[in-house]
């Protein structure tokens, strides 16, 4: 923890992971923070920050292993996709515990998929957000370039309902990044560009 005034050191806390990177993912209370940490092949821990203004604590949610993809607009819920990227969960912000949890598998596979490849298998990209508190884009962009054009989900996030694939005016590239005010963004293959887009 670094005071933002001055940079000096707060606090400090041992994540007890061997980091090849890691990513933090904001809460909208500026006390909290996630953290998700990449071990390579090993892994992905979990780590969860929260500064009461005198001490830092830093809880890991079992030994669960997961990506933290992003928090929900009011701070409650957070999105996480498994290291293997078949599963993705809604997590209570305040304990880490699983609310709903979408499989991979219950995604159709690519349309132009070869009917011969037996290997094709649909997985979450790394990346997705929350469009609002009870909506997620997420993208199978990863396990479709093989087939061809990668698509975006829209996931119902109350008992996880089932992902609808979203279809766009005119093709896009990579992956959709929410805003959590209802909208989420791609942008052009020469990242000249950005397309804001709404449900």
């Amino acid at each position: 923890m670094i005071d933002a005034a001055d940079g000096r050191v707060l606090a400090r806390a041992d994540t007890r992971t061997s980091a090849a990177g890691s990513v933090q993912v904001p809460h909208p209370d500026p006390s909290q923070m996630g953290l998700t940490i990449g071990e390579g092949q090993d892994g992905s821990p979990l780590r969860w920050g929260r500064w009461d203004g005198q001490a830092l604590t830093v809880d890991g949610f079992g030994d669960e292993d997961r990506v933290l993809m992003a928090v929900s607009p009011s701070g409650d819920r957070m999105l996480t996709v498994t290291h293997d990227q078949d599963t993705l969960a809604v997590h209570r912000v305040a304990d880490g515990s699983v609310e709903s949890e979408l499989r991979a598998d219950a995604l159709p596979g690519h349309p132009d998929a070869d009917p011969d490849n037996e290997d094709a298998e649909v997985f979450f990209d790394y990346e997705g957000g929350f469009v609002d508190e009870g909506t997620a884009v997420v993208g199978t962009v990863e396990s479709d370039e093989e087939s061809g054009e990668g698509r975006h989900w829209i996931v119902g996030l109350t008992g996880m309902r089932p992902a609808r694939r979203l279809t766009y005016p005119f093709p896009v590239s990579g992956l959709p990044r929410a805003t959590g005010d209802g909208t989420w963004f791609t942008t052009t293959a020469t990242e000249n560009a950005v397309h804001v887009w709404g449900l």
